[in-house]
C-alpha cells in the first residue's frame, strides 16, 4: 500500500520533534484541582454539544479522566437513543444506529478512520478499553465537512488532550472481575499522565490499560433449518408429511476462553506561537482471545425418520430416527482464538493564518490485523446410535429441544474416528490519508466558509488457511476406533440452568489425537489399499500432520483509494428576538477500487462410503482474478436551527450520504459448501458493486431546562438506493443442484422512525433528594419493505431495524455515587439469507446493569459494578420463533476496586 509507507515514515519523523522537546519544554506546575467530575458533569458536558451542533447529535462524556460511565464503549453508546449494539460472549461489540449495522456507521479516532481486523469494515468496539476515551460522538445527521461512509451515523471516538489538563494529573485504578461463568476472578488496571509546562504551551498524556476476563460461555445451537422437506415414513415413494422443516443439527456448547486486552495511547501537544499548534497522536491495542469449545452434537437426516409431527407452521416438533446407526453421538472440540492488534499515527498542525483564517493538516496512519490463519481447530469423535430409535422432541415451552433414547454420551466403548479441519484467516487492514482543512471567518448572514480535501488509501487482505480436503474427511464414516486414553469425561454443569439437557459428555484431547491419526495403526484400518495410499502420500506432501495451508480460493485482497473535496458554508442571524443559524455544503467523492483474488471451480464431487452426511470434492488449479471499478458523486448538505427563546430550538437537516459495500461483499472470492442432504451451496464476492445512497432528512425538537435537563423529539427519513442483496440463484454443478448467492445492488428501500429522549436532574427537591437523576429515551424505526416469514420468495428486507428503549436512573450525593441501568432491543432480523439460506432474527432482549462508588478523600474512591444484573440470555430464531437458531447464557459480570486521581 503506497499511500500507506510514505504517511507512516512520514509520521515517524515528525514524532521526533515532540519527543525531543519535552525535556526542555516540560517543567511541572503545582498541583491544581480543575476538573469538574461526576455523573451531572458527564452529562452537562454532553448536552453542551448538543446545544452547539446545528444537526441530529448525542453523546457520552468520561465522568473524569480515565473513568467512563461503563465497563465497555459499545455499551456506554447503547444508552444513545437510537444506538443498539451486538454482543460477543456478553461484550458489547459492534454498533447499530437507526437500525443501520456496523457497516453503515463511520467510526473516527480523534477524526481520522481507525483500521479494522474484520473481514469488512465494521468496527470492534470491543478492541478499545473504556479508559482510553474521553467522550463517543453520535452524529446522525451529516454535513459536508464529515468524512464520507456513514448512512447510518458518523461516531467520533475522542481521547483526552494533554492541554486540556493544565499542569499535572494523574489517575488510575485497579479492580479485580468475577465472571458468573467460569467463576474465576481476574484483574483489570489502568492509568494516565498528563503533564504541561508552566506556561501551559506544551503537554504530554499518556494512558495504558490492561484488562483480563475468564469467561465461560454455554449455547445452544441448530445450525438453521432444513426446509421443504418431504417425509417419506414407509419409504414407498409418498411423502407420509409434506413440505416441513426440521433442524439442521443439534449442538450442546460450551465455551471456555482467556481474553486479554491491553491498550495504550500517547498524546503531544505544542503551542509553537500563538498562531501555530502542534498534535501529535499514537494508539496501541491488542485483544488475544484463546478459547476451547466442548460440544455434544447430533447430526439430523430427514431420510432416516420413521414418524414425525409438525405444527401449523410445518415446523417439524417431534421425529423418531431409524435404528439402523444413521445418527451418530458426535462429540466435537474446536478452536477459535483472536490474535488482533491496532495502531494509528496521526499528525496534526494548525496555523492561523490571519485573525479571520485558519488552515490545519492533518495526516495519518492505522494498522490493523487479526493474526488467525491456521489457528481454528475442529475435530469431531462420534459412535453410531445402533439398535436404539433415537427422538427428537422441540418441547414448546421449554428452551430448547432434546434428543432422547440415545446412547450414552459418556461411554467411550464404540469411540470412532470422524471429521477433523484446521483453518482461519489471516486479516489486515492498512489505512493512510492526509487532509487538509481552511475555515474563514466572516461578517453577516454569512459566518464562516470552510473548504477542503481528503486524500485517503485503504487496503483490506484476507489470507485464508485450512486442511487440505484430501486429509480432512479421510476418517469420516465413523469406521476407524479411537483409543478411550484420549477421551475424558466433561462435566458442564447445570448446562443452562437445569433445562433438562446432558450435563456430561465425552471431552477429548486434541494433541494426542493427533498422533494416532497419523500413525499407520490408525489409517490402516481403511478397507481401501488405494485409499491408504494416497492419504499416507498426502499426510507426508502436508509436513505428517494435518496443519492448514494456504487456501488460495479464499484469499484476496480490496484497495480504495479515495479523493474529496468540499465547501461549506456557516450562516446565521436574527429573526425577531429568535436566533437562528445554519450550515449549507457540497462534498464530492471519488473511489478507485482494485480488488484481487483467484478463481477456482469443482473438478470432481465423490460420495463417502457409510457416510449420507458428507461428501468430498476437489478444485481446479487456481487462477488469479483482478478486477477494477470506479465511482463519483456529489453529496449536498443543509441544516438549520432556530432559536425560539433560551429553551427551545428547533432542527432541521438534509443530505445526500453514501456507504460503500462492506469489503467481504467486494472480494473476488469463491466458496463452496456441500452437506447432504440438501445442502448444496457456493458464494462469492462482486467488484462490481456500486455505494449505498441516502437521501436524508431529519426534523428534531429540544426543550432545555437546565445545565443537565432536556427533553428531545427527533423525527429521520432517509431514502436508500443501491440496496445491496444477497441474490440466490439455483445452478448445476456435476450433475448437483447448488443454491448460488452473490451480493448485487438490486433494491431501494425507505427507513423512518422518531427519538424521544429526556434527561432530569432533581436539582429543586431537598437534601438528600436532590442528588437524584433520570434518563430515558425510545426509539420506533421502520421500513417501506415489511419481513415475512411465510414468503419463501422474499429475497430482500432492510436488515437490523428494531425499536429500543433505555431508561438510567442515578443519584449523586456528596461522596455517594449509584447508577442503575436497563436496555431494551426489540426483535430484529439479523440477516434475510443466513443458516441454511434461511433468516436469522434476534429475539427482543433487555439487560440490567448497576454501578456504584464513594469518594472517600479528594483522591480515592472505591467501586463496584455489575454488568447483566439479572443474568439474561440471548436467543435467536429462523423464520418463526419455534425455529430456535441459538440460545446463549454469557453470565453475569461483577468488578469491584479503587480509583484515583491526583
Amino acid at each position: 500500500m503506497n499511500h500507506g509507507r510514505w504517511i507512516s515514515r512520514v509520521l515517524f519523523g515528525v514524532s521526533a520533534l515532540p519527543l525531543g522537546l519535552v525535556g526542555v519544554a516540560m517543567a511541572q506546575a503545582p498541583v491544581e484541582e480543575v476538573v469538574v467530575t461526576g455523573t451531572r458533569a458527564s452529562l452537562s458536558r454532553a448536552l453542551d454539544l448538543k446545544k452547539e451542533v446545528l444537526g441530529v447529535v448525542d453523546s457520552i462524556a468520561a465522568e473524569d479522566i480515565g473513568k467512563f460511565p461503563d465497563q465497555n464503549v459499545a455499551e456506554s453508546l447503547q444508552r444513545i437513543a437510537g444506538v443498539s449494539i451486538d454482543r460477543t460472549a456478553g461484550e458489547g461489540r459492534f454498533v447499530t444506529v437507526r437500525g443501520f449495522g456496523p457497516e453503515f456507521n463511520n467510526v473516527l479516532f480523534n477524526g481520522r478512520l481507525l483500521a479494522t481486523e474484520n473481514d469488512g469494515r465494521e468496527f470492534s468496539f470491543d478492541i478499545l478499553a473504556p479508559e482510553l476515551i474521553s467522550s463517543a460522538e453520535v452524529y446522525k445527521s451529516s454535513s459536508a465537512e464529515f468524512q464520507e461512509g456513514g448512512i447510518g451515523s458518523t461516531i467520533q471516538l475522542r481521547t483526552a488532550r494533554p492541554l486540556d489538563f493544565e499542569g499535572f494529573h494523574a489517575a488510575g485504578s485497579a479492580a479485580a472481575k468475577y465472571d458468573g461463568g467460569s467463576e474465576e476472578t481476574t484483574p483489570t488496571m489502568s492509568g494516565l499522565i498528563s503533564m504541561t509546562n508552566e506556561s501551559n504551551t506544551f503537554g504530554a498524556l499518556a494512558s495504558v490499560v490492561y484488562d483480563e476476563r475468564k469467561a465461560r460461555l454455554e449455547r445452544f445451537h441448530t445450525d438453521g433449518w432444513l426446509t421443504g422437506q418431504d417425509l417419506d415414513f414407509n419409504r414407498d415413494g409418498a411423502a407420509d408429511l409434506a413440505d416441513v422443516a426440521i433442524t439442521r443439527s443439534y449442538n450442546q456448547i460450551v465455551d471456555e476462553s482467556t481474553r486479554e486486552r491491553m491498550g495504550a495511547t500517547l498524546s503531544f501537544d505544542w503551542l509553537a506561537t500563538d498562531a501555530l499548534k502542534f498534535e501529535l497522536d499514537a494508539l496501541y491495542t491488542t485483544y488475544e482471545i484463546d478459547n476451547r469449545n466442548h460440544v455434544l452434537a447430533y447430526f439430523s437426516d430427514p431420510a432416516d425418520i420413521i414418524s414425525a409431527e409438525a405444527n401449523g407452521n410445518g415446523t417439524v416438533t417431534r421425529y423418531v430416527r431409524g435404528d439402523t446407526g444413521s445418527l451418530a453421538t458426535d462429540w466435537v472440540v474446536s478452536e477459535r482464538p483472536r490474535d488482533a492488534s491496532t495502531y494509528q499515527l496521526a499528525f496534526n498542525t494548525e496555523y492561523t493564518l490571519t485573525e479571520r483564517t485558519t488552515v490545519a493538516f492533518d495526516v495519518s496512519y492505522s494498522k490493523a490485523k487479526d493474526d488467525n490463519g491456521g489457528k481454528e481447530r475442529f475435530y469431531v469423535l462420534g459412535t453410531r446410535n445402533t439398535g436404539v430409535n433415537p427422538t427428537f422432541e422441540l418441547r414448546p415451552g421449554s428452551a430448547t429441544p432434546l434428543y432422547t433414547n440415545v446412547l450414552s454420551p459418556t461411554d467411550p466403548a464404540n469411540l470412532r474416528a470422524h471429521y477433523l479441519n484446521e483453518s482461519g484467516n489471516d486479516v489486515e487492514d492498512e489505512i493512510g490519508q492526509f487532509q487538509v482543512d481552511v475555515v474563514h471567518e466572516l461578517d453577516g448572514v454569512i459566518r464562516a466558509l470552510k473548504f477542503g480535501a481528503l486524500a485517503s488509501n485503504r487496503e483490506k487482505t484476507t489470507t485464508d488457511y485450512k486442511t487440505p480436503g484430501s486429509l480432512n474427511c479421510y476418517y469420516c464414516g465413523y469406521y476407524a476406533p479411537v483409543p478411550a486414553s484420549v477421551t475424558s469425561s466433561y462435566d458442564a454443569g447445570s448446562f443452562l440452568g437445569g433445562s433438562g439437557l446432558p450435563t456430561q459428555w465425552l471431552d477429548f484431547d486434541i494433541d494426542a489425537l493427533i498422533p494416532y491419526y497419523t500413525s499407520p495403526a490408525a489409517y490402516g484400518l481403511n478397507g481401501d489399499a488405494a485409499a491408504r495410499a494416497e492419504f499416507a502420500a498426502n499426510l507426508a506432501a502436508n509436513g505428517g500432520d494435518f496443519r492448514a495451508v494456504l487456501n488460495p480460493q479464499g484469499s484476496g485482497s480490496v484497495e480504495e483509494e479515495s479523493q474529496a473535496a468540499y465547501v461549506q458554508l456557516e450562516l446565521g442571524g436574527d429573526i425577531s428576538e429568535m436566533t437562528w443559524s445554519g450550515q449549507v455544503g457540497l462534498r464530492w467523492v471519488k473511489t478507485d477500487l482494485t480488488a484481487k483474488g483467484t478463481g477456482q471451480e469443482i473438478a470432481s464431487i465423490t460420495p463417502i462410503p457409510g457416510d449420507a452426511t458428507g461428501l468430498e470434492y476437489t478444485l481446479t488449479d487456481p487462477m488469479p482474478i483482478t478486477e477494477k471499478n470506479d465511482y463519483d458523486y456529489f453529496l449536498p448538505s443543509l441544516a438549520l436551527r432556530l432559536n425560539l427563546s433560551d429553551q427551545w430550538a428547533v432542527r432541521i437537516a438534509g443530505s445526500r450520504t453514501l456507504t460503500r459495500p462492506t469489503l467481504t461483499n467486494l472480494q473476488p472470492t469463491e466458496g463452496y459448501n456441500l452437506r447432504p442432504p440438501d445442502s448444496f451451496f457456493s458464494s462469492g464476492g462482486n467488484p462490481a458493486l456500486q455505494p449505498y445512497l441516502a437521501k436524508n432528512l431529519d426534523l428534531g425538537i429540544d426543550y432545555f431546562l437546565n445545565d443537565a435537563s432536556y427533553f428531545s423529539v427527533a423525527g429521520f427519513y432517509k431514502w436508500i438506493d443501491n440496496f445491496v442483496s444477497l441474490v440466490t440463484r439455483p445452478t448445476t454443478i456435476l450433475g448437483y443442484e447448488f443454491l448460488e448467492t452473490r451480493p448485487v445492488n438490486a433494491n431501494d428501500a425507505k427507513v423512518y422512525g422518531v427519538e424521544l429522549s429526556a434527561q432530569y436532574t432533581f436539582d429543586r427537591l431537598p437534601a438528600p433528594y436532590d442528588g437524584f437523576g433520570v434518563s430515558a429515551n425510545y426509539t420506533d424505526v421502520d421500513s417501506s419493505v415489511t419481513f415475512d416469514p411465510s414468503l419463501s420468495t422474499q429475497v430482500f428486507n432492510v436488515e437490523g431495524l428494531s425499536n429500543s428503549a433505555n431508561l438510567v436512573l442515578f443519584y449523586e450525593k456528596g461522596p455517594i455515587q449509584v447508577r442503575a441501568a436497563y436496555n431494551w432491543r426489540d426483535d430484529f432480523l439479523r440477516r434475510t439469507f443466513s443458516f441454511e439460506g434461511q433468516p436469522e432474527n434476534i429475539e427482543a432482549y433487555g439487560q440490567y446493569d448497576v454501578s456504584a462508588s464513594f469518594q472517600v478523600n479528594e483522591a480515592w474512591s472505591v467501586f463496584a459494578e455489575c454488568v447483566n444484573l439479572t443474568d439474561e440470555r440471548t436467543r435467536s430464531y429462523s423464520a418463526f420463533k419455534e425455529r430456535l437458531l441459538q440460545l446463549e447464557d454469557s453470565g453475569r459480570r461483577i468488578t469491584a476496586g479503587v480509583r484515583a486521581r491526583f
